[in-house]
């Protein structure tokens, strides 16, 4: 169940590739976010336009915030119409389904490019 999220998370990057008009949003966008799944995870790297996935766990391995959720939230979030609960990463917090830590200026900084990101596995997306 978990390696599937992670999976999805691994795709992110070329999904954000094909999308263009996300890319070129996300020009000066440089945030590094933890993204987990239960107790496992992996980390983005959006770097001035470019997205890369980086391992999550391990000596040194910085970030500038996690959203850490259980996989049922994720799954949730990723469907074609999620619910109110689940429709965006501030939803999912509001109802106890996530947690953000961390520095949350380049979070509010770069806020709608990391929830267009976050959204890009959903069906029809």
């Amino acid at each position: 169940m978990t390696n599937q999220i992670l999976a999805t998370f691994a795709r992110l990057p070329a999904q954000f590739a094909s999308h263009p008009q996300l890319v070129r949003r996300a020009g000066r966008a440089k945030i590094v976010v933890l993204l987990e799944a239960g107790s496992r995870g992996l980390r983005l790297r959006l770097d001035e336009g470019v997205l890369t996935c980086l391992p999550g766990q391990g000596v040194m391995q910085g970030w500038d915030l996690a959203l850490r959720a259980e996989p049922d939230a994720w799954r949730d979030h990723w469907q074609a119409v999620p619910a109110p609960d689940a429709f965006d990463i501030l939803g999912l917090v509001r109802h106890g389904r996530m947690r953000i830590e961390g520095n949350f200026t380049p979070l509010m900084r770069h806020l709608q490019v990391v929830k267009d990101i976050l959204a890009l596995p959903r069906a029809g997306a």
